[in-house]
């Protein structure tokens, strides 16, 4: 290992996940690729173009500028902000060739004044962030009366609709079906207005394998793209990143020593410690001091003291191990999600939370 730190992006295992979902949708449905957010931490690039090779064509990001990137590196591909664009940035909408998620029929009119510009309407159905107020299937007639101005802007073109689950991977059902119902409901008024509403899409990655009969013409793949779904409706997603890190310095912490900021750990007896290339700037979150153990030679390895900027410390007491050693912080087992748990949040967080100056190493066939 040549870095002080290093992520490995299995590209073969985006693929695999993309092709798992793509075989297990109804005739007609397409996925389109989230790859918001340098794709989850992956790399947006990297991982839009190896999904190009199996023959995805729809992306999603959620700022312009990401889809800017997308279009420089060579994506030819459909690409969908779901963000809100700033109007003052709405021009690259058009001279990029990115469609645009629409919340309001003003929002639709300022973006128009940059040039012919593709939407996909937004529909709240109970999310609460943006869309048109669709909470209840007997909103849909009103919500449909708000959305029909905006096939009559100039400049505008109603390439979709769309609403965003809230609870798809809850323990009840309930919801996501109140959602689903309030959705078809607007489609279907639209449609009695005469209106083509284009390509549908609801499901997220929780619900396009748990709710198939909601798959509609698309489905949104973000998370289950890079292995973090792990098992649903008996499908089992492969992660994807794996980050090591260095033994930096081996040494000795006698008893009733202190380790790095706050004192917060003590030896209790004499230990062996060693110092990892790897910290809070990197990604590691600093809630995992004292609470975690990352893996050398295969062996855990638990955290002492503080998670530094830079660096953590950890006691290899009873492991063999030399300065330059790899250190495993997460791999394909999922470690990910078990210091999510501990410190209360999310995987999605963690991998999203790996810095721009860990590098990024692609392993593909």
């Amino acid at each position: 290992m040549d870095n002080r730190a290093e992520a490995r992006i299995d590209l073969n295992a985006v693929k695999e996940n993309a092709l798992g979902v793509m075989e297990r949708l109804h005739d007609g449905c397409r996925m389109l690729a989230v790859v918001k957010a340098n794709a989850y931490g992956h790399g947006s690039i990297r991982v839009s173009k190896a999904l190009e090779q199996i023959g995805v064509r729809d992306f999603a990001v959620a700022t312009a500028e990401e889809g800017e990137e997308l279009r420089k590196s060579g994506v030819s591909g459909n690409i969908l902000v779901l963000g809100k664009t700033p109007v003052s940035h709405a021009d690259n909408l058009a001279r990029y060739k990115i469609a645009q998620a629409c919340d309001s029929v003003d929002y639709a009119k300022k973006i128009a004044a940059f040039g012919d510009i593709a939407i996909h309407i937004k529909v709240d159905t109970g999310m609460s962030r943006l869309g048109f107020y669709c909470h209840d299937g007997e909103d849909a007639e009103r919500c449909a009366k708000e959305i029909l101005p905006l096939f009559g802007i100039t400049g505008i073109h109603v390439e979709g609709i769309f609403t965003h689950f809230a609870d798809a991977d809850g323990q009840t059902e309930d919801f996501t079906r109140k959602q689903f119902k309030a959705f078809t409901a607007v489609c279907e008024a639209l449609k009695a207005h005469g209106m083509d509403v284009g390509t549908r899409h609801c499901c997220n990655s929780a619900a396009t394998l748990r709710f198939p009969e909601m798959q509609l013409d698309m489905v949104r793949q973000g998370i289950g793209l890079y292995g973090l779904e792990r098992c649903t409706s008996g499908f089992c997603f492969k992660p994807a990143m794996s980050v090591f890190a260095q033994i930096s310095a081996v040494g000795t912490l006698e008893e009733g020593d202190t380790i790095s900021y706050g004192r917060t750990y003590r030896a209790d007896k004499k230990i062996k410690k060693a110092v990892v290339s790897f910290g809070y700037a990197d990604g590691m979150p600093r809630l995992l001091s004292n609470r975690y153990s990352v893996k050398v030679n295969g062996k855990a390895a638990p955290i002492i003291g503080r998670v530094c900027m830079d660096m953590f410390m950890i006691d290899v007491s009873e492991i063999e191990c030399h300065e330059g050693d790899e250190v495993c912080i997460f791999g394909k087992d999922g470690e990910v999600s078990q210091m999510a748990d501990i410190i209360g949040t999310i995987n999605y967080e963690i991998v999203c939370g790996i810095s721009p100056r860990v590098p990024r190493i692609y392993i593909e066939k």
